[in-house]
């Protein structure tokens, strides 16, 4: 331990002389200096074991002297023993806010000073000293004080914009949006997004911060979960949901061809893998160790953002939507057709409606079960989905019988929908266990078009007597329109 050194930062004479003594009478080297910026020239000039910083010093202090060494590839590895004159509170949180490794009073017994340093030391022989390019001058320090100072300004900005989205309360996609877009602040990524893993299912929400190929998107994906299986605290899942979200204006620049780099910062919540938020692309391979550090940070405060946005969207959606099927509630499909209906004479084309029911529903639930019947509107409801275009809005209206909006849709329009629906909902084989069940629909269309319909209820009436006539014709079959 002869050969250790040790750098000494107080501005107090006695305190300096009698650590100096303490050490030096141990068969250590000390090397002392009066304030931050000297202790900073000297730790940049030459390689210490240990480095101790009072708090309280002249010109630079010990919080930011222990910053800018946690911050310089050179001095990071360097332990650093904060010196306070009180056991307080603040002091523990800005010691380790600022990175130090260790934090001892002024008033400690000097033995106890000397033990703590002969233990650093003893766990620091094998530390190899990094290269020094050189000792710097007063101005090289005070403009590295200056950058970090910028950088960490900015970092406390981004995190702070983040803090902004949050309080707004959003939708999901709007906050996941905004979120991805401060994270392109920190690094011009191709494709990003965040992945949220509950209940056994894994989802995945992506955007493309740059333009990119498909094959790109399917790369990241398999990055994404060969990641989340590598880690031990990821917990099984049986699903996988993928969503890509566009960035607003679109993705920029060139189209990029290839992922390059990844990064992913996983997010732990009682130990467990709860989420991840992950980077691709050329400019992610540039990221050094405070970037990445400072990108987990975001990727912590991103996750609790868009999860509580998350969370908030739900409740709204209880509100809204039917439990069974997941389709807008009766009350909410019937306003929404009431603003469809305002907005119908101010567009060409009108608006149609479709009033559906499942034919027999009765005898399924008699030959079947009840939970037959519900896996059955289950299905009927997804098909819906997916046959009706985005702006078309779908409700459960009641039991079997479910309520189609049609923006911008003339009569015969809306009839070929419906005939679309009908023969979607003939041909797929519903599953309920190893059963296989055939089921039809009877459809009513109306339109907004027809004199004398153009007020909701009146659509909503014209489209139930349509339907009484379908069913009246034999069932699977459309009427009206």
């Amino acid at each position: 331990m002869g050969s250790a050194k040790v750098l000494i930062a107080d501005d107090s004479p006695l305190v300096l002389r009698m650590i100096e003594k303490t050490l030096e009478g141990a068969g250590l080297s000390v090397v002392t200096a009066r304030d931050g910026l000297e202790a900073i020239e000297k730790a940049l000039s030459e390689d210490f074991g240990l480095v101790i910083l009072d708090v309280m010093m002249p010109r630079m202090n010990g919080y930011q002297a222990c910053r800018l060494l946690k911050s310089e590839p050179t001095t990071r590895g360097i332990p650093v023993v904060i010196l306070t004159s009180k056991d307080q509170p603040a002091d523990r949180f800005w010691g380790l806010e600022t990175g130090a490794d260790y934090y001892v009073t002024k008033d400690a017994n000097p033995e106890r000073v000397l033990d703590l340093v002969r233990n650093i030391l003893a766990g620091e022989k094998e530390r190899a000293p990094a290269p020094r390019p050189g000792p710097p001058t007063e101005v090289d320090v005070l403009t590295r004080v200056n950058d970090l100072l910028d950088r960490k300004l900015y970092e406390a900005t981004i995190l702070s914009e983040i803090g902004k989205v949050a309080r707004k309360m959003v939708r999901f996609d709007e906050t996941f949006s905004s979120v991805m877009a401060l994270a392109a602040q920190v690094v011009d990524f191709t494709i990003g997004g965040m992945a949220f893993i509950e209940a056994g299912e894994l989802e995945m929400v992506l955007t493309l911060n740059r333009a990119a190929t498909p094959p790109v998107l399917e790369e990241a994906k398999a990055r994404v979960l060969r990641t989340v299986a590598a880690l031990a605290s990821a917990p099984s899942f049986n699903r996988v949901q993928v969503r890509l979200l566009p960035r607003e204006g679109g993705a920029s620049g060139p189209i990029e061809a290839s992922l390059g780099a990844f990064a992913a910062f996983p997010i732990e919540t009682s130990g467990r893998l709860s989420g991840l938020m992950v980077l691709g692309g050329r400019a992610v391979e540039k990221l050094d160790g405070d970037g990445r550090s400072f990108l987990g940070q975001l990727a912590n405060q991103a996750h609790i953002v868009m999860e509580n946005s998350r969370l908030f969207e739900r409740v709204q959606n209880l509100a809204i939507r039917d439990s069974l099927t997941g389709l807008f509630n009766h009350r909410h499909v019937l306003g929404l057709l009431a603003r469809e209906v305002e907005r119908a004479g101010r567009y060409p084309g009108g608006m149609s409606v479709l009033m559906l029911d499942v034919d027999h529903f009765k005898r399924t639930n008699d030959e079947h079960g009840h939970l037959a019947g519900d896996a059955v509107l289950r299905d009927v409801a997804r098909l819906l989905q997916d046959t009706l275009r985005t702006v078309d809005s779908v409700g459960r209206y009641g039991g079997e019988e479910f309520l189609v909006i049609l923006p911008h849709t003339p009569p015969e329009e809306g009839r070929r929908t419906a005939e679309r629906i009908r023969e979607q909902i003939e041909q797929h084989a519903f599953r309920v266990g190893s059963r296989e069940l055939r089921v039809t629909v009877s459809v009513g269309v109306a339109s907004w078009e027809m004199e004398g319909r153009n007020s909701p209820e009146a659509l909503i009436r014209e489209a139930d007597q349509a339907l009484y006539r379908a069913k009246e014709e034999g069932r699977n079959r459309v009427a009206g329109g």
